[in-house]
């Protein structure tokens, strides 16, 4: 699943020189935690794509690219929500029509921002 989205919103965390990217996509609203010294922080209003992908190969197309596990993917009301752990940063995605992962399916994720 590849969306494309628009950085909204940018927060540093507690945790020294990780943030949050809060992105607003076609279907669905995305935040994903990430590590200045691993990628660099975006500009609001910049465009980000993220390709949630079962291949390796795909995802090293991207300028990011890290490997994690789907954490839960459950319906809160009318929000379908899954969380995806990247070995300890968080990325959740929320949309109002159900979201095609699997508890515990192996994913990789790419990230690009132009």
């Amino acid at each position: 699943m590849e969306l494309e989205c628009r950085v909204e919103d940018i927060t540093p965390l507690r945790i020294p020189r990780v943030y949050r990217v809060k992105g607003i996509c076609e279907e669905m609203q995305l935040e994903i935690e990430l590590h200045e010294d691993v990628i660099k922080k975006p500009s609001k209003n910049v465009k980000m794509i993220i390709n949630i992908t079962n291949s390796r190969e795909i995802c090293l197309n991207y300028y990011f690219c890290a490997h994690g596990y789907v954490l839960s993917n459950t319906t809160i009301g009318e929000t379908h929500r899954a969380i995806i752990s990247l070995h300890g940063l968080l990325v959740v995605l929320k949309s109002t029509k159900p979201i095609d992962l699997k508890n515990m399916e192996h994913v990789y994720i790419g990230i690009e921002f132009s």
